[in-house]
């Protein structure tokens, strides 16, 4: 039997985020912790879709078993990330209109510091809700299989998930943030703020500039990335 494997892991991920709870992001960086949502508060409103196969509409168990798939997902805690942090539309979305910011995290350093029974997995994006069938996934697999699927028009984001117990997930060492970006239309205050106390814990910011239609940013010191 052939089977899948995945040789390529990005080096960093990256969340953008809202300086609307300014204090409360910066505090998850230097309490070191990611903080991980239930499904249902997330802004999909598709999301935890999932369809029967007619072998499992078939069988006697299909109320047990998407009630335990049901079960399973209110469990999950869920935290996104991104492959990339200077897609325009994800400042937009999820950095309020270029004003929050998107905080860099070193993958391989991350999976070394949180706990076991944490998965990473790379969002699937299809025209379809996912199926499923009458496997022997456990309702907990089945359910991380259920919200690993994204509608194809969020594409752009380049999602990866964390699923872990819901609230903080502890990673309890701050280099794992390896560089926090600002956004162009930022307050001063709060760029003041953030550059401040993450100089505190050697984290490096780098500034947004827009350069006609792209984007671009410079780190304290002046060298580009």
């Amino acid at each position: 039997m052939a089977k899948i494997k995945s040789y390529v892991e990005p080096r960093r991920l990256y969340r953008y985020r809202s300086p609307e709870d300014l204090d409360r992001e910066i505090g998850a960086i230097e309490e070191a912790y990611l903080y991980c949502a239930v499904y249902e508060d997330l802004n999909d409103p598709m999301e935890g879709l999932f369809a029967s196969s007619q072998l499992l509409r078939g069988s006697e168990k299909y109320h047990t078993v998407r009630s335990a798939i049901r079960d399973s997902k209110a469990r999950i805690g869920i935290c996104s990330f991104s492959e990339v942090y200077n897609q325009e539309l994800m400042w937009d979305h999820y950095a309020k209109e270029f004003r929050g910011m998107c905080i860099a995290y070193n993958l391989p350093r991350l999976l070394e510091r949180l706990d076991d029974d944490i998965h990473f997995v790379r969002v699937y994006y299809n025209e379809r809700v996912p199926i499923v069938g009458k496997a022997n996934k456990s309702p907990m697999e089945a359910a991380r299989m259920v919200l690993s699927y994204k509608n194809y028009r969020w594409l752009y984001e380049r999602e990866w998930r964390m699923f872990a117990t819901q609230r903080k997930a502890f990673y309890r060492d701050t280099k794992c943030v390896s560089r926090v970006y600002l956004g162009s239309r930022m307050k001063p205050e709060d760029r003041e703020q953030i550059t401040s106390r993450l100089k505190r814990l050697k984290i490096k910011t780098s500034d947004m500039f827009i350069k006609k239609y792209s984007i671009t940013f410079e780190a304290k010191g002046g060298s580009w990335r």
